[in-house]
């Protein structure tokens, strides 16, 4: 377990110190520390100091990742007068106060947020690439080399790129959207609905739990026929498919065969000089 905290440690030294200035600054801090500790604590306790640090560090990394879309913390970083670890703390309270604002006074629209934001992205990834994409986040123009290791050592996981996942989820978000429109009995039922809901879109469209897959596979899939089934009917439909045009094809030559051959044909009618009416054929005249 030591051996993969410090190889994320490692990762983390990798990093672009721009990009991720809050993981740097706590990693130096923390780095600080462990060489005071080092002379202080004993052997067996250290492997433990750096699980703990890297625990925290992945926290603040994971944080980081998401909180560089909060337009806080972009205006921080461009005036370059507050430190990066102050930036990154008042990015991260405003992204809770907004949060916290939305729960209290827009509650609806926090779930509406929570139910489409990230499975919309997923959904996206899915269409363009398939089972093909490998997201990398940390690119070479960022300073850092897209590699497995490293996104192996920094926890990055590529894509769910899982189509039953996601039309599964999907069709799970409409239900519970569709049962919005008992939104006041539900509540007056149960108060905590919309928190439960919440409850139930992240535990659908969460990697670790994948549950909207859960469902299909517990719930939805033993109701439908086997593909055996699915293949017989098949292949007799082609076949009627088959017999039907041949027996249509049977018809029209039949039809044709019948069919009584016309009375006038030009083949058939000899030529008016032909005729034995006297009349002689016009002179042809020549050009000396």
């Amino acid at each position: 377990m030591s051996e993969v905290a410090s190889a994320f440690l490692v990762a983390v030294e990798r990093l672009p110190r721009e990009r991720y200035p809050a993981t740097h600054s706590f990693n130096s801090a923390f780095g600080k520390l462990h060489r005071i500790l080092q002379t202080k604590l004993p052997p067996h306790l250290l492997p433990l100091f750096v699980r703990l640090r890297a625990f925290c560090i992945r926290q603040v990394f994971t944080i980081e990742t998401r909180v560089h879309i909060n337009p806080t913390f972009r205006l921080l970083l461009s005036t370059r007068i507050i430190p990066p670890g102050l930036a990154f703390v008042a990015a991260a309270g405003s992204t809770m106060y907004a949060l916290r604002y939305l729960y209290v006074n827009a509650l609806d629209l926090l779930t509406n947020l929570v139910g489409i934001a990230y499975p919309a992205y997923q959904s996206i990834m899915c269409i363009e690439y398939g089972d093909e994409a490998t997201e990398h986040a940390y690119m070479p123009e960022n300073g850092v080399a897209a590699t497995p290791v490293l996104d192996r050592a920094l926890g990055i996981d590529a894509p769910n790129l899982n189509k039953k996942q996601w039309l599964m989820y999907w069709s799970i978000f409409g239900l519970l959207t569709t049962a919005d429109h008992w939104a006041g009995p539900i509540l007056r039922l149960f108060p905590m609905y919309r928190v439960a809901k919440i409850a139930v879109l992240v535990w659908a469209q969460h990697r670790k739990y994948n549950g909207a897959t859960w469902l299909y596979d517990t719930f939805v899939r033993p109701l439908l026929p086997p593909p055996s089934t699915l293949d017989q009917a098949q292949q007799s439909h082609e076949r009627r498919t088959n017999a039907d045009a041949k027996a249509e094809v049977a018809s029209v030559d039949t039809a044709a065969d019948e069919q009584p051959r016309s009375s006038f044909s030009s083949l058939l009618v000899s030529s008016v000089w032909e005729s034995g009416n006297g009349l002689e054929p016009p002179p042809v005249h020549t050009r000396v």
